[in-house]
C-alpha cells in the first residue's frame, strides 16, 4: 500500500493485525505492535452491558436489557467467540493451530500491555516509543488517563465471580483466547527486562 515506506506515520492503529503485518510491513520496513489485553470472559461480561447503554455505537442493543447475563452467554447472540485468535491470524473459524500460530506472532511482534495494570503497560508503551516521561505534560496526562490504573471510559456492570455459570459459559466457547491471554500474561512479565534496558538506554 506504500504508507510505511512512505515515511508519513510514525504510527498505526488497527484492530486487523493481520492485515497490517501481512499488507502494511516488508522485511526492510519492520515495526513493533503495541497491544492492551483483556481477559476475555471480562470483556465480553462487560461487552454485553456496554452494548446495552451505549446508544452512540452501531453495536447498541437495548434489547440485551430483556436477557440475563447467563441466558446471553449460552445463547448464540454471544457471537465473540476466540476474537483475539481470530484476529491474529485473520481467519474466522480458528483452531489450535491458528492458537499457536497467534502465540508465536505475538512473541515476535507484539510489545504487551494488561488492561488490569494500565499504568505499568502505558509507561512501557511510552518507553518504547521514546516518549520522555519526565516531561510534565505527559505526567498531566498519565495521571488523568491512568494514574493508579483508573479507566476514564469505564462502564460500571455487576461483578461476576470466576467459577460461575456465567463466567464458565463464556469461558467454554473462548477456550483459545482465554489460553492465548494466559500466555500474554506471561509474556508481559517476560518482557519487564526488555523494557527496563529501553528505559536505561533512553536516560
Amino acid at each position: 500500500l506504500g504508507l510505511v515506506p512512505s515515511g508519513l506515520a510514525d504510527i498505526i492503529f488497527t484492530g486487523n493485525p493481520r492485515f497490517a503485518i501481512e499488507h502494511l510491513y516488508d522485511r526492510r520496513h519492520k515495526g513493533r505492535i503495541l497491544a492492551l489485553f483483556r481477559h476475555p470472559v471480562e470483556r465480553l461480561i462487560s461487552k454485553f452491558y456496554y452494548v446495552q447503554e451505549a446508544d452512540w455505537e452501531k453495536s447498541y442493543h437495548p434489547e440485551y436489557k430483556q436477557l440475563s447475563l447467563l441466558g446471553y452467554a449460552k445463547s448464540d447472540i454471544a457471537s465473540d467467540r476466540n476474537i483475539m485468535v481470530q484476529k491474529l491470524s485473520g481467519k474466522v473459524h480458528v483452531t489450535r493451530g491458528d492458537l499457536r500460530d497467534a502465540m508465536e506472532t505475538v512473541q515476535r511482534r507484539f510489545f504487551v500491555g494488561l488492561t488490569n495494570q494500565m499504568e505499568e503497560s502505558i509507561r512501557r508503551f511510552n518507553v518504547v516509543i521514546g516518549i520522555d516521561q519526565s516531561d510534565e505534560e505527559i505526567k498531566k496526562c498519565m495521571d488523568q488517563n491512568v494514574g493508579n490504573n483508573k479507566r476514564v471510559n469505564s462502564n460500571p456492570h455487576p461483578m461476576v465471580e470466576q467459577g460461575s455459570p456465567e463466567w464458565k459459559a463464556l469461558a467454554e466457547k473462548n477456550d483459545l483466547d482465554i489460553r492465548l491471554y494466559d500466555y500474554v500474561v506471561q509474556l508481559f512479565e517476560e518482557q519487564r527486562g526488555i523494557i527496563e534496558s529501553y528505559a536505561a538506554a533512553l536516560e
